[in-house]
């Protein structure tokens, strides 16, 4: 029998979020620190002694300087594939030049990475952030709906309080019963609690106002997936290839192609 391919991430970082303490202000080491300095020790990547300096002049720079060195310290740590790290440094810029945008920047950007990040410990810092990005988003503009999406998301698939984010983003779907980023969220909820035909209500909705939502139509596949509807799935799919020129997501989805055809 086939299985829905949802990454792993999304069940394991529930779990480790209800042993995770969430306030408003972010530790002073955390696990990217941890990280980013072994692998500096490590000589592990070719440019650690540049990586070093920099980190030395942001110690001493304040202002514009130090956003422009966090900036390139984020784009640093993008090139050498280390896209959790890199967050980090969004979210420290916008901590340098508070920022509704900023804010916004840096949680949507922690926020993609959850259902990712192999590592536990990282993952549960990207839950930390994203959250702490948002809610301070939302203290800079009330009400604002993308930072209200985006906090129930986190909550929903990060927190000891799903919940709490069904019900922030239900309200929400309530008032916007059009807007595709909260049935995009809901329809995650459905699969993840294996409500297959609701979840692909809510991203035929997607769908129907986006057809280039290359994240709804994956999302959609696996919902099919889920109920056994292998043809469906593999629909979508090859639909995600004629959509997109990049070539590591074309890789990515042949694979899942030729697993499911075998």
């Amino acid at each position: 029998m086939k299985q829905y391919l949802l990454p792993v991430g999304l069940a394991l970082v529930v779990i480790l979020g209800m042993n995770f303490l969430l306030n408003n202000k972010p530790p002073k080491q955390s696990a990217f620190d941890e990280r980013r300095e072994k692998l500096i020790d490590s000589l592990q990547y070719p440019n650690a002694k540049d990586l070093e300096r920099m980190e030395a002049d942001m110690e001493k720079a304040s202002g514009a300087t130090k956003t422009a060195l966090l900036r390139q310290l984020s784009d640093s740590w993008m090139q050498l594939n280390q896209p959790s790290i890199a967050t980090d440094y969004l979210r420290q810029l916008a901590d340098n030049e508070p920022g509704y945008e900023n804010y916004m920047r840096a949680g949507s950007a922690m926020r993609s990475l959850i259902d990712f990040e192999p590592d536990d410990n990282l993952r549960v810092n990207l839950v930390y952030g994203a959250r702490y990005c948002f809610e301070t988003a939302e203290k800079l503009k009330p009400g604002d709906l993308d930072a209200r999406i985006g906090l129930a998301a986190v909550l929903v698939s990060g927190t000891n309080q799903p919940m709490e984010g069904i019900m922030m983003l239900r309200e929400l779907d309530a008032e916007n019963p059009e807007n595709t980023a909260i049935n995009l969220e809901l329809g995650k909820f459905s699969v993840m609690s294996g409500q297959f035909d609701k979840a692909i209500e809510r991203f035929s909705s997607v769908l129907q106002k986006d057809s280039l939502n290359l994240q709804a139509r994956y999302m959609i596949a696996q919902a099919y997936l889920g109920q056994q509807d292998t043809s469906q799935a593999i629909g979508q799919l090859e639909r995600i290839k004629s959509l997109t020129t990049d070539p590591t997501l074309v890789e990515q989805v042949n694979a899942e192609i030729k697993n499911l055809e075998h």
